[in-house]
């Protein structure tokens, strides 16, 4: 890359320049190289991600003086440790509580890389060493500098930002970054993700940006059929609770809800709480079988509101809530056969224990798999959704029996829809938004749109669809 004197220049490094997962921009000014975010790539196979995610990087880790995070998804941040790694040093900066999240999850990531490198050397007939490991982690999360929301921080005479709340989830927020280069200043927006409108615990409200040089938007959901409402909400509850009850009860099955550790589980936990906490004879054991999850309960009682805090240790006391932390005791539900609800991680069946039990509920005509959130195509959950009248389904290399219920629940995404989406990027006074995060077919419809959206607002601002080799000076 070459320098340009006196300007801002952005690139998008990261696979979220074309696809939805591997978050990750470059911004490059006379004195300074900084990222916004490095996440992991998820979603494809063992192979495909850990090829992805040891790939040539197109700068030096060492150079990097500091990297932003907006909130603490892997897809986000847990490609940091590589970076420490490579030596990298930079100060990270991130919301109030993200370290505590960030040691939670990347310890948990470099135990699941030790066992991909064993299972690649094993497999593929090359040896394989772990791209990081807990000493990464306590390196990278020894550079932790936190801040609080809706604060503007200078940091250099050259950078300040701001924390904007995003409404995705705990302690989220977009980010605002003033970067100088030589007598230019530029002002970048970056959303991170952004939350739905529809009513969630555990979050802070969503905040509009409203003015900057450049907005990097997500737009995870371009393509999202019709807008979601809270009739839709209404519904999807009423559909659990039927299904609940239909399958556990009636049926004598269980019903697997597979989410994602941190803000879904504790929100799909609560909602099923709230439904059969007050009846009296509802016994059927809700299992929460992933101890990174038990580890996410623990952090959101801990670091939540007070409102909240006080909620979910309700919930963490109720009868019917089971934490499975050990494997053995997670086999012993499995192979009980006893009706339950269980909810496990990864939410997209890519690993942990939900893809067990996926394996294990699919053949049987009394289990229910019950998705509520969003997945990668060419995903286990992803295959599972899209061809419930196949007969069987391909999990590690073995096909199982396709037999039990699926239902696919739209309501409880933690993204903006669609359309929200379309009237904010069009609301902020801009130059340039630049669209991140989504399938890349989805994002040029998204694209044009969102152009047609501002114009007819009478801005000047220009949508840019990013894809790998997108460069903008500003």
């Amino acid at each position: 890359m070459t320098k340009t004197k006196n300007k801002v220049r952005v690139s998008f490094v990261g696979y979220s320049a074309f696809q939805v997962t591997g978050s990750m921009t470059l911004i490059e000014t006379d004195n300074r190289k900084i990222l916004i975010e490095a996440g992991l790539v998820q979603g494809g196979t063992v192979l495909q991600d850990w090829q992805a995610n040891t790939r040539k990087l197109p700068f030096k880790p060492s150079e990097i003086t500091h990297i932003f995070v907006g909130h603490a998804h892997a897809d986000h941040m847990l490609l940091i440790p590589r970076l420490f790694a490579m030596g990298c040093e930079a100060q990270i900066i991130a919301p109030t509580g993200t370290k505590a999240l960030f040691e939670i999850m990347a310890n948990d990531s470099a135990y699941i890389i030790s066992k991909d490198a064993e299972y690649l050397s094993n497999s593929c007939g090359k040896s394989r060493l772990p791209f990081y490991t807990g000493k990464d982690v306590a390196n990278a999360a020894a550079h932790f500098a936190e801040y609080g929301l809706d604060v503007t921080v200078t940091l250099e005479e050259d950078l300040k930002f701001r924390f904007t709340p995003s409404g995705h989830l705990i302690n989220a927020a977009q980010i605002e970054l003033w970067a100088t280069s030589g007598n230019h200043t530029a002002k970048i927006g970056y959303t991170s993700d952004l939350g739905s409108n529809l009513p969630r615990r555990y979050i802070n409200k969503f905040k509009p940006l409203a003015k900057c040089n450049l907005l990097i938007g997500e737009c995870t959901y371009a393509r999202e059929p019709r807008p979601v409402t809270s009739k839709d909400r209404r519904n999807d509850l009423a559909k659990i609770k039927s299904i609940i009850e239909t399958t556990c009860i009636e049926q004598k099955g269980r019903v697997l809800i597979p989410v994602f550790s941190l803000d879904r589980a504790q929100n799909m936990a609560s909602f099923i709480y709230d439904m059969f906490r007050d009846t009296e004879d509802f016994d059927i054991p809700v299992l929460v079988d992933s101890p990174l999850t038990i580890k996410m309960f623990g952090y959101m009682r801990d670091h939540a509101s007070e409102e909240d805090r006080a909620y979910i240790t309700d919930l963490m006391s109720w009868k019917n809530l089971i934490m499975i932390d050990s494997y053995e005791e997670s086999k012993r539900w499995m192979d009980s056969g006893k009706p339950c609800c269980i909810l496990s991680s990864a939410g997209m069946l890519n690993a942990g224990r939900s893809r067990r039990w996926a394996t294990s509920l699919l053949p049987h005509r009394n289990a229910h798999i019950l998705f509520c959130g969003f997945s990668v195509e060419n995903s286990l959950a992803s295959k599972i959704k899209n061809y419930p009248e196949q007969r069987t389904i391909s999990i590690d290399g073995k096909k199982v029996h396709n037999a039990c219920s699926v239902t696919d629940l739209h309501s409880f995404s933690g993204h903006m829809g669609r359309d929200d989406l379309l009237k904010y990027y069009s609301d902020v006074d801009t130059e340039k938004i630049a669209l991140v995060h989504a399938d890349y077919d989805a994002k040029v419809e998204f694209a044009h749109d969102l152009q047609d959206a501002v114009s007819a607002k009478n801005k000047t601002g220009r949508v840019i669809c990013v894809n790998r080799s997108t460069e903008i000076l500003l």
